[in-house]
């Protein structure tokens, strides 16, 4: 009889059957789901805590920020900066517009005196290449001209037979260029080869190339007089107001030093006094008692120094309005014409601004006379000055500005470029890998497009230094692309080209999220839509897309927050000019350079000192950065619920 096999031996419990049956074991009173639970709980607990950690620590750092910028522009007022700022403000146009004249004149100049300024320079050039080559026997024979007594004859008969040997085979060896005849070419190597220490006179055909210089040069201003008096008479009109205006800014500045160290001292002073009221030994209580006894000084009496400045405002405003009178006759002789598109569109700027540059001195007067140095500064204009300020300048010697306008506007730039580029390409890609392709594909595609989140951003810093700017700024040099805006591009590191790398890194986060959306669309809905004879396209176009909206915008809000707080890319490559773009340039304006909001934390929060305006002011970004972000990821999870169709 056959003897009956034993009963298999029961494999051994899993986690999820230990957790699933009746008999559960119990720890300080909760059973393995309940701890499960808590510990999940327990997490997003500590996640929430970080999170108000971070808010908490921004918070504290860039709070005092209004306070104390609102403090150094009291002192930026009392002390006179602000009203030599008043005067000089202005000016600073003036200085943009006479450069603009500059370059109007020498590109119509220069194709009169190029060939001429090219052979004397070019003459120049070889007789500074052949007294190089020779410099040792020069120096030798030089040498031995001043030695007292003088050496023997005979040596100094070597000497310069040295220094003519070598001369006349440096002037052979040497290579003269086309824009020489033969005649000339062989004439310049004799007179060349001539070169002695001993000899102070220039050569004769260098002599005649400076005159045919002088005399086409000559020829070019008697033809362009109309825009040299022009030029010369705008520069010139400002040298009365910026005479008077240094005198006074050395004044100010004076005034502002002697604060900036009472204020100093008197901040260290209070630390003792802090120090010394916790301390216990009475040895050190004393030393530090008589060390904030000694760093007492006396305060700036503001009152007093602005007379000085106060005394000469008068005069102050006399020179602009002489500058005004200036400028208005030199408006009346500029031409309004000239021989070159450019140069003409060079003019025609300065011609239309210049009106708007007298409104801007006439504003000047006025300001000037109304300006009182002990009028309060409110806190809303600390406030402004941050928020709609256009100008961030540190370590200064004048006076430290923190304008926020010119960073969000870097920062809303690149982000609209990089939105506008990966959305088109995230969301198509998603679509196709979503509804068309196989199987095949997907596994080839899919994992190429996540990939790209694994490429650190430094090294796509670098791509876009070295190979992505190249290939934008030689692209845009191509003669039949010069329609369009901004073409032909001055700097290869701007805002389309950080665009374009944060376009590719917000890819990947774009691609997966959309295709998500698309996962999500119930069955039934592609089943009905099948049911009534549709094709695929449209199944795809008219029911699946708009099925699934909600998360395609959600999609491309949260690719929004990647770019918007991506910080390395944008350092590297964005070109960092602390400007408001120049939005005139239309379409032109995204190959301009410009600063984002996370680069300057980076370029800058290293450098600082704890607790200055300057790290405060950071940290007052950080701030905003911060909210920005929280912004765009509820505006995400806002469109979700609002497009999400409604539960029974």
């Amino acid at each position: 009889m056959a003897s009956v096999p034993p009963p298999p031996n029961d494999p051994p419990p899993t986690l999820g059957s230990r957790l699933l049956r009746k008999e559960r074991r119990v720890v300080a009173g909760l059973d393995p789901q309940q701890l499960i639970k808590y510990f999940f709980g327990a997490n997003s607990s500590i996640a929430i805590i970080v999170l108000v950690l971070i808010m908490a620590f921004l918070l504290r750092e860039g709070a005092g920020f209004l306070t104390t910028y609102r403090h150094e522009l009291e002192v930026y007022r009392q002390a006179g900066l602000e009203f030599c700022d008043l005067a000089d403000r202005p000016l600073q146009h003036q200085r943009v517009l006479a450069n603009a004249l500059r370059r109007a004149l020498s590109i119509e100049m220069d194709p009169l005196t190029k060939s001429a300024r090219e052979r004397r320079d070019a003459a120049f050039l070889l007789k500074a290449s052949v007294e190089e080559k020779t410099s040792a026997s020069r120096a030798d024979l030089e040498h031995a001209l001043e030695q007292t007594p003088p050496p023997a004859a005979d040596s100094l008969v070597h000497l310069r037979e040295v220094v003519k040997q070598k001369t006349t085979a440096a002037a052979a060896a040497a290579e003269y260029p086309d824009l020489f005849t033969s005649a000339e070419k062989s004439r310049l190597q004799n007179e060349l080869s001539e070169l002695s220490p001993e000899v102070s006179d220039l050569p004769p055909f260098l002599q005649s190339l400076i005159a045919e210089y002088s005399t086409q040069d000559q020829a070019a201003r008697s033809k362009f007089a109309g825009i040299i008096s022009t030029g010369e008479l705008f520069e010139e009109a400002t040298d009365p107001v910026v005479e008077v205006l240094d005198e006074l800014k050395a004044h100010a500045t004076e005034t502002k030093e002697q604060a900036t160290e009472y204020f100093t001292l008197k901040a260290g002073r209070q630390q003792l006094l802090d120090a010394a009221a916790t301390a216990t030994d009475p040895e050190r209580k004393a030393a530090l008692l008589a060390e904030a006894e000694a760093s007492q000084s006396d305060g700036v009496n503001f009152g007093e120094r602005i007379e000085s400045i106060l005394m000469r405002r008068e005069e102050l405003i006399s020179k602009l309005q002489e500058y005004c009178t200036a400028l208005e006759a030199a408006f009346k002789e500029m031409p309004e014409q000239s021989t070159t598109a450019e140069a003409t569109a060079l003019v025609s700027e300065v011609r239309h601004a210049i009106p708007g540059h007298l409104g801007e001195i006439h504003q000047a007067v006025e300001n000037l006379k109304n300006w009182k140095w002990d009028a309060p500064v409110a806190f809303y204009r600390s406030l402004g000055a941050f928020f709609f300020g256009t100008e961030w300048i540190t370590n200064s010697s004048w006076q430290d500005f923190f304008g926020f306008v010119p960073l969000l506007a870097g920062s809303v730039v690149i982000s609209i470029i990089a939105v506008l580029i990966a959305t088109p390409v995230s969301v198509v890609a998603a679509i196709y890998t979503n509804q068309f392709a196989s199987d095949r594909e997907k596994e080839i595609i899919k994992p190429v497009i996540e990939f790209i989140q694994a490429i650190p951003s430094v090294v796509l810093g670098f791509i876009g230094i070295s190979l992505v700017g190249n290939l934008i700024k030689d692209f845009s040099e191509i003669s039949w692309l010069q329609w369009i805006p901004g073409f032909p591009i001055q700097e290869r590191l701007n805002m389309f080209n950080a665009g374009c790398l944060l376009a590719f890194m917000a890819v990947p986060t774009m691609f997966s999220l959309s295709e998500d959306a698309l996962n999500n669309v119930p069955r039934a809905y592609i089943d009905a839509s099948d049911a009534l004879g549709a094709t695929k396209l449209q199944t795809v176009f008219r029911v699946i897309v708009p099925a699934g909206i909600s998360g395609i915008l959600s999609a491309i809000l949260l690719g929004l927050g990647r770019v918007v707080g991506e910080t390395m890319v944008v350092l590297l490559v964005a070109g960092n000019r602390i400007a408001v773009p120049d939005f005139s340039a239309g379409l032109g304006v995204v190959f301009q350079p410009a600063h984002t909001l996370t680069g300057i934390i980076a370029q800058e929060l290293g450098e600082v000192s704890r607790g200055s305006s300057h790290w405060q002011a950071l940290f007052m970004v950080g701030i905003v950065l911060f909210g920005i972000s929280l912004l765009v990821n509820w505006c995400a999870r806002a469109v979700a619920r609002r497009f999400e169709p409604h539960k029974a």
